[in-house]
């Protein structure tokens, strides 16, 4: 594993990486895992010891206007899903197409809404649509410069062209330049080319657009307007997607090595072109592939063109290649490779060499590996925003690491129901990387009424899901101000799936997304009895007031906050969350795995403190005296993994939302998306 360093604002080390098959991966012979529901088990509360502390009291204000003073220091609060009864069955099994319809079929049942809490599904919901906008932003407000350093590039591999000797150098030079126009052409430019390159980029476009539409159709948010359709297909055709190409080859070699000598003899366009590479390793993830800068320290003139064999040699005495099987699974040269992501490293590392088993489900492996400690989620030095992402979802898997874990006592369907939750946000987050992925209320009455006491949670209570993803949205706003313009964070704003724009600069809703998340965690961790604990910086950055405040008026509990302010009526929150996303690809039968979050479903939790782990010094002139157990309503999502012939181009969102409304479970939307 070699590092290439680059300096923009900070030190950024990119981690070259052995195996090429990211999202859409090898697969081979092993034994499949074991179903991880069958390991998954109830807490036992011989494991929670919290420590009382007398001097960490808290209010709490129930429905109804009850004011409890008490400290939950000690506290054990155990969680469980249970069945939905009597008229209520109506909901079991049923998939709804958004939260809205969710939230509406419950209120028919109950008239408050204070039966419902949101869950991290519904936190992320409201993260989910700001960052497909932000990427979407940043991906059209580096496009010129991107287009503008192509086409130079592009000049200067042309003058280099016109100085050879010989038909091997201009052989070598010529690929670069038919790859430099063809990637324009997609980029709707009309690049400057002789009439025999023009043509031979024009059938290259053809070919990638033909042929590859499994790499070349957009996915995602990059449907949402022309520009973004053209973006992915440029960048998709730059990350050199080899096919059957042996990634040594001369040609491949050569064609590389043309680009790293043009680029080396113009230290502007050399700085450039690490200035986009930093941007995607940090957007997203470092990369999985070799950028082609990498060969400048092995090529000195033109000459050097002419033995591109010794040229290889020398640079893989550096990078040594990982014995596998498969060429496909070798790494690449790429003038912009695509990202790694710690679960395609996983799956590198299981079957690059020796296949995976029929009918193997990877989000098994996945949940498995990190689980048992085979892979670590935790962000490196080099990590981009990706890796942060992946780290958040880690405590739903291990929530026994977490610091809230002493407080709270986990049965095993609600530990199913937090495997669920990983899955679906998981597939969430990649979707919106899909690209560069390497395949990636009202006032209190006036009136108080008495009230029982119980464990009472806005949101679910997993306070480090909050502060891991606000550490998130930390990295992203520092990173992207060091490789960007310094006013691009103030002067863009995110897109919108529908259209338009937010009236908001992305700045501004980078730091309101981290505001709520750090105030989530601040008031989930009172409510489960944990300590909230930041560091210095982030206090310094993130003031504790403001972020309670904007987490109490979302989440409905605020004094001052009106219902369109909460989560309700979030629209992010409302929008359809359903996405389909490839991960994994079988190089001999080609079929496709995707990772797919086909509905919403409605889960009821119950809610009680432990026998013995009680609230203590408890005051409040309201309070029935009684300790009592509690429901909530849940807004989860259904996971499926499903397999789809490789020459049929990936759904979109709209043609995969479409298959879904067909059906209301999740066994016949399975069904049917298998089929298609």
């Amino acid at each position: 594993m070699r590092y290439l360093s680059i300096f923009l604002g900070f030190v950024f080390s990119m981690i070259i990486l052995g195996c090429d098959f990211g999202p859409l991966d090898a697969m081979g012979e092993e034994a499949a895992v074991a179903n991880i529901e069958e390991l998954i088990k109830d807490d036992s509360v011989l494991d929670k010891n919290p420590k009382y502390d007398p001097s960490r009291t808290i209010t709490e204000v129930f429905p109804g206007g009850c004011e409890i003073i008490l400290n939950k220091s000690a506290t054990v609060t155990r969680l469980d899903i249970v069945p939905l009864e009597g008229n209520e069955k109506v909901l079991e099994g049923r998939l709804f197409s958004d939260r809205g319809s969710a939230i509406a079929a419950i209120l028919k049942i109950h008239e408050s809404e204070t039966t419902l809490t949101a869950s991290m599904e519904v936190v992320n919901g409201a993260l989910k649509p700001f960052n497909d906008g932000l990427y979407a932003a940043v991906e059209l407000g580096v496009q010129s410069s991107k287009v503008s350093f192509l086409t130079d590039l592009l000049a200067a591999v042309t003058v280099n062209i016109g100085d050879a000797q010989g038909s091997v150098q201009r052989g070598f030079l010529e690929a670069a330049a038919v790859d430099l126009g063809a990637a324009l052409i997609l980029a709707g430019e009309t690049p400057t080319l002789s009439s025999k390159l023009r043509s031979l980029a024009e059938a290259a476009v053809k070919e990638f657009t033909d042929k590859g539409a499994l790499f070349s159709r957009p996915i995602g948010f990059y449907t949402w307007n022309k520009k973004l359709k053209q973006i992915f297909a440029q960048d998709r055709f730059l990350q050199n997607y080899q096919g059957e190409r042996s990634p040594y080859s001369d040609e491949e070699v050569g064609k590389a090595a043309a680009l790293a000598l043009t680029l080396k003899q113009d230290a502007t366009l050399a700085e450039r072109y690490q200035k986009h590479l930093a941007l995607y390793a940090g957007l997203t993830n470092p990369f999985a592939n070799h950028p082609v800068s990498l060969l400048m320290e092995y090529v000195s003139n033109l000459d050097s063109l002419n033995n591109i064999s010794e040229v290889t040699k020398q640079f893989l005495a550096d990078f040594p290649s990982p014995d596998l099987v498969s060429q496909e699974c070798q790494p690449h040269f790429a003038l912009f490779p695509s990202s790694r992501s710690k679960e395609t490293e996983y799956f590198e590392s299981r079957y690059c060499s020796d296949g995976a088993p029929a009918g193997v489900n990877y989000m098994e492996e996945l949940v498995k590996a990190i689980r048992d400690g085979q892979l670590n989620l935790a962000p490196t030095n080099d990590s981009g925003w990706y890796d942060y992402q992946s780290f958040a979802l880690e405590t739903l898997l291990l929530p026994e690491r977490a610091d809230e874990s002493k407080h709270l006592l986990l049965t095993k369907a609600y530990k199913e129901k937090l495997l669920e939750t990983f899955k679906t946000i998981m597939t969430q987050n990649r979707e919106t990387h899909a690209k560069q992925l390497e395949m990636g209320k009202s006032d209190i009455a006036a009136m108080v009424v008495k009230t029982d006491l119980y464990p009472l949670f806005p949101a679910e209570p997993f306070p480090t899901f909050y502060l891991r993803s606000a550490r998130a949205y930390r990295f992203l706003i520092a990173y992207l101000s060091s490789v960007l313009d310094a006013k691009f964070l103030s002067e863009t704003s995110r897109l919108y799936e529908g259209g338009g724009s937010s009236k908001l600069s992305l700045g501004q809703e980078l730091h309101e997304k981290a505001e709520l998340l750090y105030g989530l965690y601040f008031q989930m961790s009172d409510a489960v009895g944990a300590k909230p604990e930041l560091l210095p910086k982030e206090l310094e950055e993130f003031n504790e007031d403001s972020c309670r405040e904007a987490a109490k008026k979302w989440l409905g509990i605020s004094l001052d906050s009106l219902r369109e302010e909460t989560w309700f009526a979030d629209s992010d929150v409302l929008k359809d969350s359903r996405v389909l996303v490839p991960v994994q690809r079988d190089i001999l039968s080609k079929e496709v795995v995707y990772w797919g979050v086909i509905g919403v479903k409605v889960l009821k939790s119950n809610v009680e403190f432990v026998k013995g782990s009680e609230p203590r010094d408890i005051v409040s002139a309201c309070w029935t005296k009684e300790i009592k157990d509690h429901n909530y309503y849940l807004l989860a999502e259904q996971f499926a993994e499903i397999t789809l012939p490789g020459d049929v181009p990936p759904p979109t969102r709209d043609e995969f939302r479409a298959a879904c409304d067909e059906h209301d479970n999740a066994k016949d939307i399975e069904a049917a998306l298998s089929a298609k």
